[in-house]
């Protein structure tokens, strides 16, 4: 990449400095592609392969032209595309309009002909290159359907994105899938990584190559026209053609001058944000005698498709040239796609105009509601997200007991809807065309009858009927990873709620479990919290520290129209509490060890309401296991503590709680004698703060006195084992 500027002379006149945009171009494509070398060393070899056929194809190309011969890309290649457009109903759902705007815009970029070439500086315009490239909406899917080349997934895993989260991958010898997608790397912001790519060697052998092998980008890139992220594709596709960014392999411009292995892009450290004209970083001119250039300064391609800069717009026939060599190359099935018998397998033989006049689609039917909770007679919002095709007919059918609301009626896109019986409520959409009809039909909507179940309350989940009528699983992706009621698995009992997570494929994917609605007038100040017990395991030891999964907990006192989070738990250390169990579903065991208790404190506004309903909400991760939930106590209910306990302990109580200062006593019911009872006081982070008592119990009441005057005022953790089972309260210090 150096040869061809060391005779350039350079005037720097000329240089400018464009306004720097508050929002910068990111591209982490280096970075995964190195996790996935580190993670898969063999592709390494594979690697040194595709860069030998590369710099051999490079060489004849370049041989060509030096001869006048007609080079190999002459002809235009074309490469069928579908999009993944991952969405929870929002903005992220950008229409079909949206996307053949960027079609439009991405085969000016693949074609040379955007305008920004007129503005290319001088140093560059005999460089242009024209990677001669076509993208076309594919046609055919590959099940052989007449498609438009544009998928909608209604999920949670939108607001993740990572190569964990990229759904319905089509066939990547056959398809470039490009992901789109509300955040990446939880990131849903209009800064930070904007997208991401693979390289061909970085998927050649991966397992799952055909999940993570495309384009993975922010909605909002698509169709755009900022000068950061109009060209977004085109650099991306950049990368799945095996180009690096202009300073190298990474996601850091302007730190270290780099090269790209491209002859005709020059050293340099790239720029961001700003678009400096005729710039000269990592070159400079070398003054001789008598203040002459002995080395003329290199000037920088600040405008090339790779770098960072607010002005990116052109490939040079180098880049042009290396890229053509990875699609004539077998790795990662690049030389596959563009082939005749795939055009003709995808629909893409002819030219297209979008939407396609003759297009034979029939529409898919979906649909997504704004609340999963409600009560009898409040309106919820349904939306059609159908996709696949236009669509000219539309009829939603509700319950016999439902009604239209709003003045929406059956053939409106969005319409909304009341419920007058309680439980759960089925929903059915069909749309079509002249091509056909199809039918969504869903149960996904829960009708609460409003009336709250009495607190204190405490819920083993032993009673089976009991359990499953009064809690409800709400199951965002409509899959197998979802809340599930289970027997023989639970903490000192037989039955819990597990999520079955050892099967899950993808990160993002949110279940709910919901509880009945309470009353919580029943409950005081020292009764103001909400208990229970989690197990979780992870199938990948990777996972303890870095892990995509959460836990919350919210509440709401108006039936799902707000919600309150409660509780927020990231993965890693502290999430799996019960460590790495590969290669097998987790199953947990019954004592302590396998247990995290936690005690959460309602807030004030809560108290009182007589309709509260509570919610955990975990988001599954690839390579987590199987997550349990048990022994949920409200109000901290004798009864449920009695549910709790072991032989040793039955119950305890402190007095005075709330406590002023001085001295409290803690009363604990001993059932069987103990060699090894402990009594210790934890704050609400779980820290050890004092032992109450440690020693020997006999069978009776014991009560054990505890100075609180070096307690600071706040909620505090009162727990009572004998090194097998336990009991717990809140205690308070005012």
């Amino acid at each position: 990449m150096k040869n061809i500027f060391t005779s350039l002379v350079v005037f720097l006149a000329g240089m400018s400095l464009a306004s720097a945009q508050t929002q910068g171009f990111s591209c982490t494509a280096g970075e995964e592609t190195q996790k996935q070398y580190a993670k898969y060393p063999e592709l390494l070899t594979i690697k040194d392969q595709l860069e030998a056929f590369t710099k051999d194809y490079v060489r004849q190309q370049q041989q060509r032209r030096a001869s006048g011969q007609r080079v190999v890309n002459d002809s235009t290649k074309i490469i069928p595309v579908v999009f993944h457009i991952q969405h929870d109903a929002g903005v992220e759902n950008i229409s079909d309009a949206t996307v053949y705007t960027e079609m439009s815009h991405w085969n000016e970029y693949m074609q040379a002909r955007n305008a920004e070439l007129a503005t290319t500086d001088t140093t560059f315009i005999p460089l242009i290159g024209n990677p001669n490239i076509e993208f076309r909406l594919a046609q055919i899917d590959p099940h052989g359907n007449p498609t438009n080349g544009i998928e909608r997934i209604y999920t949670q895993s939108t607001y993740l994105g990572n190569n964990n989260t990229k759904l319905d991958p089509w066939p990547r010898d056959k398809y470039l899938n490009v992901w789109l997608t509300k955040g990446i790397d939880r990131d849903v912001t209009f800064y930070g990584t904007l997208a991401y790519s693979m390289y061909p060697s970085s998927v050649a052998t991966y397992a799952n190559n055909e999940v993570i092998d495309g384009i993975l980008a922010k909605y909002f890139v698509v169709g755009a026209n900022a000068q950061f992220s109009r060209p977004t594709l085109a650099h991306e596709c950049g990368h799945w053609m095996n180009l690096e960014h202009t300073w190298g392999n990474t996601n850091a411009p302007e730190v270290d001058c780099g090269d790209d292995d491209v002859d005709d892009t020059p050293i340099t450290k790239g720029n961001q944000n700003t678009c400096i004209h005729y710039l000269v970083k990592c070159n400079p001119a070398i003054h001789g005698v008598n203040g002459n250039d002995s080395i003329p300064a290199i000037i920088e391609n600040e405008q090339n498709i790779m770098n960072y800069a607010d002005c990116h717009f052109m490939f040079t026939k180098g880049q042009v040239d290396r890229m053509q060599a990875a699609l004539n190359s077998s790795v990662a099935g690049r030389s596959t796609i563009w082939s005749s018998p795939n055009l003709i397998a995808t629909g893409t033989v002819d030219s297209l105009q979008y939407p396609n006049p003759n297009s034979q689609a029939v529409p898919v039917a979906d649909f997504a509601v704004n609340t999963r909770l409600t009560c009898m007679n409040t309106p919820v919002k349904l939306t059609d997200v159908s996709w696949n095709a236009e669509i000219t007919g539309r009829n939603w059918t509700i319950p016999a007991t439902a009604v239209f609301e709003n003045g929406t009626t059956p053939a409106d896109n969005i319409v909304y809807v009341s419920f007058s019986t309680p439980g759960w409520q089925e929903i059915s959409l069909e749309v079509s065309n002249a091509n056909g009809s199809n039918t969504k039909t869903k149960t996904m909507i829960y009708v609460s009858d409003g009336t709250g179940v009495s607190t204190p309350y405490f819920e083993g989940f032993e009673d089976a009927n009991e359990a499953q009528s009064r809690w409800n699983v709400l199951n965002y992706d409509n899959n197998n990873t979802s809340f599930q009621y289970t027997t023989g698995v639970g903490h000192y009992s037989n039955a819990s709620y597990k999520m079955n997570m050892y099967n899950a494929t993808y990160d993002g994917d949110r279940d709910d479990l919901l509880s009945p609605m309470f009353d919580l007038s029943g409950i005081d100040i020292s009764q103001q919290t909400l208990e229970f017990d989690y197990s979780w395991a992870t199938n990948d030891a990777n996972h303890m520290t870095d892990s995509i999964a959460t836990m919350s907990v919210y509440a709401t006192k108006d039936c799902g129209n707000t919600w309150t989070r409660l509780y927020y738990n990231l993965g890693g250390y502290n999430m799996y509490n019960a460590g790495t169990v590969a290669n097998h579903a987790y199953v947990a065991g019954q004592a302590d060890e396998y247990w995290r208790h936690i005690t959460i404190n309602i807030p004030q506004s809560f108290v009182g309401n007589q309709t509260v309903n509570f919610m955990w909400s975990v988001t599954s991760a690839k390579g987590a296991n199987h997550f349990y939930i048990d022994n949920i106590n409200l109000g901290q209910d004798p009864s449920g503590i009695a549910g709790v306990a072991a032989n040793t302990v039955g119950a305890i109580n402190i007095i005075p709680n709330p406590a002023n200062g001085g001295v409290a006593t803690l009363a604990m019911d001993i059932t069987n004698a103990s060699a090894n009872t402990t009594a210790k006081l934890y704050d609400m982070e779980g820290r050890e703060v004092m032992t109450i008592f440690s020693g020997e119990t006999q069978a009776g009441q014991k009560n054990v006195r505890f100075n609180t005057e070096s307690l600071s005022n706040g909620v505090y953790l009162v727990k009572v084992s004998d090194g097998k089972t336990s009991v717990q309260k809140r205690f308070v210090k005012m």
